[in-house]
């Protein structure tokens, strides 16, 4: 049976001996064949023979024709005798041959002499087989753009330029995007075209002159398309032109995984003549670039890849164990891989017109890294010498960026003064070709296509641009300085200026500035005015560390060289543009004095300028300009001493709150309350706006700026903005307030606080929409108040004016009294009710305090923990490991205790602290808030229902806190005074009933909680597991442990109580000691019953976290011990000190040696 190969590669033969295998039948090793030299005038079947056979074999998985000059062409209609001749003599394999001394190999023609060397070793031992398709497990190489590599930027770049021309109509010829319509684009015909006769040869060379007259003898100026060509033309969107290239490139895919590699190149040939249309639709052309250039990425890499898989295969086709490295060189790819290489080289050398081919070879340069090693310079340099032969100066120009883009990745990374040189000389051609094309053809050029200059221009400005670009990263001083000097004497172009100044950057002209000063003004005008370079100048000189000094030629020259330039500026626009560039620029590099001739030029220039001159853009460039007013301002303090407060930016600041886009408003915002000062104006660090006076225009101003970032909120804003708005205001707040207490006098103090409270009002009214400023201003303004209540400590000042600080306290009360209820959020509604209760109640006003803690206690009757969970969030705390630490609830509550239910017991702990020093105002009842606030918690407030555990715990620490509460009522005197506040221990002391009513609360609330604790055994919420019952048992110890050290202190004495008392107190004081001597050993008993059964548990029913758990109980239940004990021993020894009598000592003794006694085993 006859067996064809799927694929067969031509070999690489040696230096002196050359082997090429024709058609045969079946594949054979070649040391089987014969070599046999030329007879005399016979040509090498090499040259054309097996590239005519290859153009029959589409099928086939690579090309097996091998051409190395195109000149052989021409040479066709004499081999084709010849070739025919060979091809009929009968047999199918005469084919091995040997070259003369002087015969041109073209498989040696691109490969270093290191491969030819290589391939006379090894061309004895290869053997020619078939080679298989990508293996699944494989990854080849990619030939792609790498991040951070210039052809990376620019594939992020394109989206924006295709974005730029998405509204635009494409003209294209009909056939022009066919993908079935591919023409035949090598430099060879089919076999069959040599063996007509040499008549057709000539009539087809007697049309072609022909149509080549008729076109030399048309009118030139006539350039209107004929009849033939309107029909031929067609209209399409944008999209329909990026889906038809999409198809092209989609079917160019398709043809390469089903092996027909030529007519995928044929495809990539077609989309490259693409871009030798400039007539049609010249001003789409960057847009078709963009598309072309992406059909040809993908080309070259699908080739890329397939060289890759070769090299990473042996003889055989199975893929070697370590598949080729990501840094491979030349010498190591084998000889299937390096043939494969150059067959493709070779017929890209035969493409019949110039620019695909040299579109469809850039799009291959990476493959030649399998074929030589270090010779990329040389190869770019040869691609870029055979552009110049393009005549069309943009087509040029985009290959020429074709060119750098894809040399980058190969030069850039490894050599990339290399690719400067490369990239700079593709410039000086473009800058030489396109003067020349001014001078000559441009004029003509634009009126046959009805275009204006600027709009010409603007179709190379990104070629341009990304040329430069390609250049800058390996540029020295003197290239830059070589390609100005060939701009200065071929383009001239500001559009060309733009981008050599924006790209290399300011450190190659900022030790001579005025030297740029001359170029903008002898630039010729383009779509880039001149206004526009000063500002781009001085924006890149403000980006360097330094530029000239004061020298001739130096910055200050600079300076003031080019604003007698802008100054004269009639378009406000462009005078704004350049404005808030150099006071960019001064910000970097100059004094405040600078700064300040510059925003009184601008003052003026704003002055005279018409209200229909003064547009959105303007306005705009006027933020900016405070945008960098106000970051000097933060860099030196010169600047925000002179300039925050002078007349000229306070008249800009009002010139920008007439009109301004939201965007802007936001910037110039957070340019204020931003950041912090480099060399602070106060101890702050922080920019502090003046609220009164001639300087307080800024903050007005910001608060109109503030309104406007705020009214721009609505029903649609995304929580994101939300949040920067919330951000943005509240930062300008806090900033809000200058004067400070060492150095400004109290009537100056006094008015400051004034005027910041009416701030303060008018932001509450402003910024309604915004909840977390209603609590932000509500904080402020308690802050405010304690910061007043502070001053009247001091006794600042006359009783008339502690007087009115008084009132500006209570007015700060009433500010809190009537914003704290429009909160929406409870759980932070009742924060800051219980924060303002207790200002009030420290500022001494006591009906504002009483007012609140009533307004407080209904909150928490009111108060649903649900909706607090919801609020704030699923942010549960569930169980740790972490038991080390005693809080308000201790360890086992809180670890088991939802996030909600643990902030409202801190704030009732709050509140219970407020009501410790609050005077009852109600004769009839001195306990009205503690009752109240017990029904609201204990009785009317609904828990969250997380466990009833913890529900427990929540009651149990509630009542600890009342316990609390009334053990501190039953002294003499509370500890600490708060000043001008009678409280509780004033008005009633020494009232019977009172302390009598006082003792029964704290008897009927302890025995409440030793019921609650022991109540908590039958919790386990209906799961029996012995975890669960440990961690029952554990809060019941804990709590208990908490209850015994909250109630041993009460049992002392206070030592200031009269001896002379009566027998009725002092029995009664006694009686309630021996009570308490029995209540704690009782505890203690309790606790060291559940710690031992907690201790004694089984391992195998406790978990490490419950071990952890069991631990730290066990060590809080022996340092309470000790404790307790210790303390009733001092007690003991004190009984003289405090009367105790006989049975009292008894007890107290008995006590302590129980304790020694419920040590832990």
């Amino acid at each position: 049976m006859t067996m064809m190969a799927p694929e067969r590669e031509p070999l690489v033969a040696t230096q002196t001996i050359k082997w090429r295998v024709g058609e045969r039948q079946v594949p054979r090793s070649r040391h089987e064949l014969v070599a046999r030299g030329l007879m005399s005038k016979e040509t090498h079947p090499l040259a054309l023979a097996a590239t005519f056979s290859a153009l029959n074999q589409p099928e086939s998985d690579d090309f097996k024709a091998v051409v190395v000059d195109t000149s052989l062409s021409s040479l066709a209609s004499s081999l084709g005798d010849s070739f025919s001749r060979r091809k009929s003599g009968g047999g199918v394999s005469p084919e091995l041959v040997v070259l003369q001394d002087g015969d041109v190999d073209p498989l040696g023609a691109l490969g270093s002499s290191d491969s030819i060397m290589r391939s006379k070793s090894e061309s004895v031992h290869s053997k020619t087989t078939a080679m298989s398709d990508v293996q699944g497990n494989e990854k080849p190489i990619k030939a792609t753009a790498m991040p951070n590599t210039i052809k990376f930027k620019w594939k992020e770049h394109t989206d924006r330029l295709l974005a730029k021309y998405a509204d635009h109509t494409f003209k294209i010829k009909a056939s022009m995007l066919e993908v079935n319509d591919l023409e035949n684009e090598l430099s060879f015909a089919p076999k069959s075209d040599y063996q007509k006769a040499d008549d057709q040869a000539e009539v087809s060379v007697i049309k072609k002159t022909r149509a080549r007259l008729e076109q030399l003898e048309r009118d030139p100026d006539n350039n209107s398309p004929s009849p033939e060509q309107d029909e031929k033309t067609i209209e399409i969107s944008q999209s329909q032109y990026v889906a038809k290239v999409k198809e092209m490139q989609k079917r160019l895919i398709a043809s390469w995984e089903q092996n027909h590699k030529v007519e995928a190149l044929r495809i990539a040939i077609k989309c490259v003549k693409l871009l030798a249309d400039t007539d049609t639709a010249p001003q789409l052309y960057p847009c078709v670039f963009v598309l072309v250039s992406e059909v040809l990425d993908a080309f070259g890499k699908l080739v890329f890849d397939r060289i890759h898989t070769r090299a990473s295969e042996d003889e055989n086709g199975q893929p070697h164990s370590e598949p080729l490295g990501e840094h491979f060189m030349s010498s190591d790819i084998n000889i299937q891989a390096t043939e494969t290489c150059r067959n493709w080289f070779y017929k890209t050398a035969c493409i019949r017109e110039l620019l695909p081919r040299i579109y469809i070879e850039i799009a291959l340069l990476g493959c030649y890294r399998f074929l030589c090693d270090g010779e990329y310079p040389q190869i770019v340099a040869r691609l870029s010498n055979m552009i110049k032969g393009v005549g069309e100066p943009m087509v040029a120009l985009y290959a020429r960026l074709y060119l750098a883009l894809t040399s980058s990745e190969l030069l850039g990374t490894t050599s990339p003064t290399e690719q400067t040189i490369v990239v700079n000389s593709s410039l000086f051609d473009y800058f030489y070709v396109f003067n020349w094309f001014r001078q000559n053809k441009l004029e003509r050029w634009l009126f046959s296509h009805k275009m204006e200059y600027e709009d010409y221009l603007a179709l190379h400005s990104p070629a341009v641009e990304w040329l430069v670009k390609c250049a800058a990263p390996g540029a020295t001083q003197d290239t830059f300085d070589t390609l100005l000097a060939h701009y200065q004497e071929y383009s001239f172009s500001s559009m060309v200026l733009k981008h050599l100044c924006e790209c290399f950057g300011a450190k190659f002209y900022a030790s001579t500035p005025t030297e740029m000063l001359e170029l903008i003004r002898t630039a010729s005008p383009s779509l880039v005015s001149k206004c526009h370079l000063y500002s781009l100048v001085a924006v890149q000189l403000s980006n360097v560390s330094s530029i000239a000094d004061n020298e001739p030629g130096g910055k200050l020259q600079f300076l003031n060289d080019s604003w007698s330039s802008i100054t004269s500026q009639e378009d406000i626009t462009q005078y704004m543009e350049c404005a808030a560039a150099y006071m960019k620029l001064i910000v970097a590099h100059f004094l405040h004095r600078e700064a300040l001739i510059l925003l009184k030029d601008v003052v003026r220039h704003l002055n005279a300028a018409t209200p229909e001159e003064l547009t959105a853009k303007t306005y705009n460039l006027l933020g900016a300009l405070i945008e960098n007013v106000v970051f000097g301002a933060k860099q030196h303090y010169d600047f925000f001493s002179k300039l925050i407060p002078s007349t000229s930016f306070l008249a800009l600041m009002g010139m920008f709150k007439r009109e301004s886009s939201v965007d802007v408003a936001k910037k110039v915002l957070r340019a204020f309350v931003g950041g912090r000062l480099k060399k602070s104006s106060d101890r702050s660090g922080t920019l502090r706006l003046h609220v009164l006076g001639p300087k307080a225009a800024v903050a007005h101003t910001l608060l109109v700026v503030c309104c406007r970032v705020h009214d721009a909120l609505d029903s649609l804003s995304t929580a994101s903005e939300r949040a920067e708005a919330n951000r943005d205001i509240s930062a300008f707040i806090t900033r809000l307030g200058y004067i400070n207490e060492t150095t400004g006098s109290d009537r100056a103090q006094d008015e400051e606080q004034e005027a910041l409270l009416m701030l303060y009002t008018d932001c509450r009214r402003a910024f309604y929409k915004l909840e977390p400023i209603k609590m932000l201003l509500s904080s402020m303004v308690l802050r405010l108040a304690m910061h007043v209540h502070k001053r009247i400590g001091a006794s600042v000042g006359s009783k008339k004016r502690t007087h009115a600080r008084r009132n500006f306290i209570q007015s700060c009360l009433a500010f809190a009294h009537i914003t704290i209820p429009s909160i929406e959020a409870p759980l932070e509604k009742l924060q800051l009710m219980v924060a303002a209760a207790n200002v009030a109640l420290v500022t001494n006003c006591i009906p504002q305090m009483d007012a609140l803690v009533k307004a407080a206690i209904v909150l928490l009757a009111d108060l649903d923990p649900n909706t607090i969970r919801v609020f704030e969030g699923d942010s549960i705390l569930h169980a740790s490991n972490s038991f080390g630490a005693v809080g308000l609830f201790g360890a086992v509550g809180v670890n088991r205790m939802s996030n909600g239910n643990g902030q409202i017991l801190q704030i009732i702990a709050q509140l219970m602290s407020v009501l410790v020093y609050a005077p009852s105002l109600n004769d009839e009842d001195a306990f009205y808030f503690v009752s109240a606030l017990r029904k609201a918690v204990l009785e009317r407030m609904k828990w969250t229902p997380i466990s009833r555990l913890e529900i427990g715990v929540v009651r149990v620490r509630v009542l600890l806190m009342l316990v609390q509460l009334y053990a501190l009522w039953g002294q003499r005197s509370l500890p600490g005074r708060l000043d001008g506040v009678d409280s509780n221990d004033v008005l009633y002391g020494g009232d019977g009933p009172f302390t009598h009513e006082v003792q029964t609360r704290f008897s009927s609330t302890v025995e409440e909680v030793a019921r609650e604790i022991e109540a908590l055994g039958e919790l386990n919420d209906g799961n029996d597991r012995a975890e669960n019952t440990q961690r029952v048992v554990a809060a019941q110890i804990e709590l208990m442990l908490d209850f015994v050290n909250l109630v041993v202190p009460v049992l002392e004495y206070d030592g200031s109580f009269p001896i002379e008392e009566a027998a009725s107190r002092q029995g009664r004081r006694h009686k309630k000691l021996r009570s308490g001597v029995a209540l704690v050993r009782k505890c203690m008993a309790y606790s060291h019953e559940k710690a031992q059964s907690l201790k004694q548990a089984k391992p195998m029913e406790t978990s490490t976290s419950q071990v952890q758990m069991t631990t730290w109980i066990c060590r809080y239940f022996d340092s309470m011990r000790v404790y307790v004990a210790v303390f009733m021993q001092g007690m003991s020894k004190r009984s003289a000190g405090l009367r105790l009598d006989a049975s009292s000592q008894q007890a107290v003794q008995g006590l302590a040696e129980a304790l020694n006694n419920l040590a832990l085993a």
